[in-house]
């Protein structure tokens, strides 16, 4: 039975609100009192697991973006728009899957979920006359689709693969794209014959069909391919760790991982490398380099904290100076007699789409090291070799943060050292030869029955791809 108020109306019971909830609300809000709204905002993250329909949630969120757009210098946003929506009605599923697949796409999908499953449940209390609506069953198909993908981008590949099933029965058959990745959910799964058989399902006819409107879809139907062909380098899925998923997934080769048993992963969450340890990175990712014939002749940075990490190569190779320079388009080439390095601080430092489009073919006459690999969101490129994966890194050049004892203030450290200095004092850190190279032959042993490395497939035919953020190997994350 429902009761009507004076005006006739529904009265709207308030969801209840649970102290946890009411408690993450009261940060948030004291984080903004200090200024911050958009860190405020970042915090209600947490809020939004258990919560996303409540006056409290709803009422300090619109608050909070408000601050944050007055303080930005802007009138209104996207997202305000769309938190005032759900205000005014909250059993509309739109704007809940607006939100939700805004956040999917901006890579958020601890985010994007709590949005995506609320308009999934508005979208299931509706009787089923509703969905004679095209626009209606369109968007229970987009949310559950949406929803499905940042299961997927979270690690859990068994509800995954639950929706895709649950979508196929539901609208009768699936886009070649959702089968891909099915099949990279069985293998992600270590499941390899129902990965297989999966991407069977894909006819040459049916690709011919979908490639000649999506030419796209070809090399990814072949990327999907070649990572079920790289599990096969390996005797059990279920037995490998971090380096082995890397390649699968990637080409790429990791030269560390965390040994810290108390984070699970191997991966770094929040990682300020000392000199000392970039020493040993670089110093083994050399002496990698010389076991297989690939010393440089020049090295190149690209990134404003890159130049020290090119220099301290060129430290180990005693490159001369003249060899030494920032890239410039063009520097990827074809060219077999001579090798250029190509060194980036972080794997974020390839922002610009004209050198995203020049790096993006696997040339003889070019290697990509990234120090920095940051797993947490997609990159636009897999370097051919990667140093360390973090969440947040901060190398020893870069701007430090100075703790004051009582935690309540932050004074900046800034590197007054140049970059010929920071590297000759690095360099003066290096592991001996006979360690390095006792090192990098046991990387290589770790990557001998790797077939597929994009280091040994530089014949300009290769592309090197995105880096995923989903992998079967979980890590902690901090922040969302």
């Amino acid at each position: 039975m429902t009761l009507l108020g004076p005006d006739g109306k529904p009265i709207r019971r308030e969801p209840e609100v649970s102290e946890e909830v009411r408690q993450i609300i009261e940060q948030a809000r004291n984080i903004a009192a200090q200024g911050e709204p958009l860190l405020a905002l970042q915090h209600l993250a947490l809020a939004y697991q258990q919560d996303v329909a409540s006056d409290l949630v709803i009422d300090t969120t619109i608050e909070l973006l408000k601050q944050g757009a007055q303080q930005s210098g802007i009138q209104t946003n996207d997202e305000l728009t769309l938190f005032q929506q759900i205000r005014q009605d909250r059993t509309n599923p739109i704007p809940y899957y607006q939100l939700g697949n805004r956040f999917f796409q901006l890579q958020r999908p601890f985010l994007a979920r709590p949005f995506l499953d609320r308009s999934r449940q508005l979208l299931a209390a509706l009787p089923s006359s509703a969905f004679e609506r095209p626009e209606l069953l369109q968007l229970r198909q987009a949310a559950d689709v949406d929803y499905a993908q940042t299961l997927m981008d979270l690690g859990d590949y068994e509800q995954t693969l639950e929706m895709f099933h649950a979508i196929n029965d539901t609208y009768g058959g699936l886009p070649i794209w959702l089968i891909l990745e099915m099949a990279e959910c069985y293998a992600l799964l270590g499941q390899m014959e129902e990965a297989e058989a999966t991407y069977r399902l894909i006819t040459p006819e049916a690709l011919a069909t979908v490639t000649a409107q999506l030419p796209e879809m070809e090399n990814v139907y072949e990327e999907v391919g070649d990572l079920l062909a790289r599990v096969q380098d390996f005797e059990d899925p279920h037995t490998m760790g971090l380096r082995e998923w890397h390649y699968v997934q990637t080409r790429g080769i990791l030269i560390e991982t965390n040994p810290q048993p108390e984070t699970p992963g191997e991966r770094f969450v929040f990682f300020q490398p000392s000199e000392e340890d970039v020493a040993y990175v670089v110093g083994i990712t050399a002496a990698f380099l010389d076991a297989r014939d690939l010393a440089p002749t020049k090295l190149l940075w690209l990134g404003d904290t890159s130049e020290p990490l090119a220099r301290l190569f060129a430290q180990w190779w005693e490159i001369e100076d003249k060899n030494i320079r920032p890239y410039q388009i063009g520097d990827n080439t074809d060219n077999e007699e001579e090798l250029a390095l190509l060194c980036l601080a972080h794997s974020y430092d390839i922002q610009d789409e004209d050198i995203y489009q020049d790096l993006a073919t696997a040339k003889p006459g070019l290697i990509l090291f990234a120090l920095d690999l940051h797993w947490t969101e997609r990159q636009p490129i897999t370097p051919d070799i990667a140093g360390f994966m973090t969440q947040t890194c901060n190398l020893p050049w870069e701007t430090r943060l100075e703790i004051s004892p009582d935690g309540q203030s932050a004074t900046p450290i800034q590197e007054t050292r140049d970059p010929q200095t920071i590297a000759q004092e690095i360099g003066d850190q290096f592991p001996t030869t006979e360690e390095c190279e006792r090192f990098a032959q046991e990387l290589a042993e770790t990557y001998a029955n790797c077939t597929d490395l994009i280091l040994d497939h530089r014949d300009g035919s290769l592309i090197r791809r995105p880096l995923p953020i989903h992998s079967p190997i979980k890590s902690p994350r901090f922040g969302f």
